[in-house]
């Protein structure tokens, strides 16, 4: 068992979420710990330093400031390791790692595992706007028992997959995540290879973890965009489809994109904050589609 953390200039969070190792519930069978920096290098090393007499911790770095170019680079070096994957920014509830430990006891491979999150608010948002939030930013739970996934559910801060399953999947797609245009999407995609490819997916509520939500990234103008890069990934999936259902699709949405607009102008009128912020998120989406569309058929 190892586990893989990935950071990126977010130093005081990684020492909490080492910290939160150190005082976790560990499995004898945690072999490795691999921090892995990625982008402009803010010390990551040096901060790790501290654990190194409790936790089986070793570094890596890659220039490319990409997370699954992070994630990628330790995986190259597994060979049928059950592998754990948290972010640098989560707290680890103590029995987490050995949730993940249990689960996968005996097992060498099949089955990806989804742990269960909550959050941790610098600001909490309107309470009206959770429900435009990503899971990330919200929480998600499946339940307080252990139940088979039907669909790839797993948030990439807190889920766990064998090395073997993940490199037959093809290991993350490098051109999309965290440090790239489409910053979302890594996890869900390689999840549903494996799932077409027989790999069963497990829910853990015992798998928890708190994620750390700044309050810029629980705004109105964050999940506005974050909304827009969502369809981004839909159009550019959609670019390289058949050429008529492309082209209907772009139509659609162009007509969307222009109703969408005036219905917002209008809406500063007569509609309440959150009716009007529903419009906006999906004009934002559908913005997000024309464009993903126009990126492919411009190269």
């Amino acid at each position: 068992m190892i586990i893989i953390i990935p950071t990126c200039q977010r130093g005081e969070l990684l020492e909490r979420t080492l910290q939160c190792l150190v005082d976790a519930d560990r499995p004898d069978t945690l072999k490795r710990v691999f921090v892995v920096e990625n982008g402009k290098k803010e010390q990551a090393e040096t901060k790790i330093e501290r654990f190194r007499s409790v936790l089986p911790l070793e570094y890596r770095y890659t220039p490319e400031g990409s997370k699954s170019a992070a994630l990628n680079l330790v995986l190259e070096e597994c060979s049928g390791e059950f592998v754990v994957f948290f972010d640098d920014d989560v707290r680890i509830d103590p029995a987490c790692v050995r949730a993940y430990a249990d689960a996968a006891k005996d097992k060498t491979g099949g089955e990806f595992y989804a742990g269960k999150c909550n959050v941790d608010y610098d600001v909490a948002p309107p309470e009206w706007l959770k429900d435009y939030l990503p899971y990330s930013a919200k929480g998600w739970s499946y339940g307080d028992e252990i139940r088979e996934l039907k669909e790839p559910l797993a948030l990439g801060f807190n889920w766990a997959a064998f090395a073997d399953d993940l490199k037959r999947a093809g290991n993350f797609n490098a051109n999309i995540g965290p440090g790239r245009l489409i910053s979302v999407g890594e996890e869900t995609d390689l999840q549903k290879i494996m799932f077409s490819q027989g790999v069963k997916g497990i829910y853990l509520p015992a798998g928890l973890v708190w994620h750390h939500v700044p309050e810029e990234r629980c705004s109105l103008a964050w999940t506005l965009e974050r909304n827009r890069r969502m369809g981004l990934l839909v159009g550019r999936k959609l670019a390289h489809g058949p050429v008529p259902e492309r082209l209907g699709k772009a139509v659609v949405a162009l007509g969307k994109i222009a109703s969408l607009r005036v219905l917002n102008l209008l809406g500063r009128l007569f509609l309440s904050d959150s009716r009007r912020f529903h419009y906006q998120q999906r004009h934002h989406w559908n913005l997000g589609v024309w464009q993903g569309q126009q990126t492919v058929q411009g190269k």
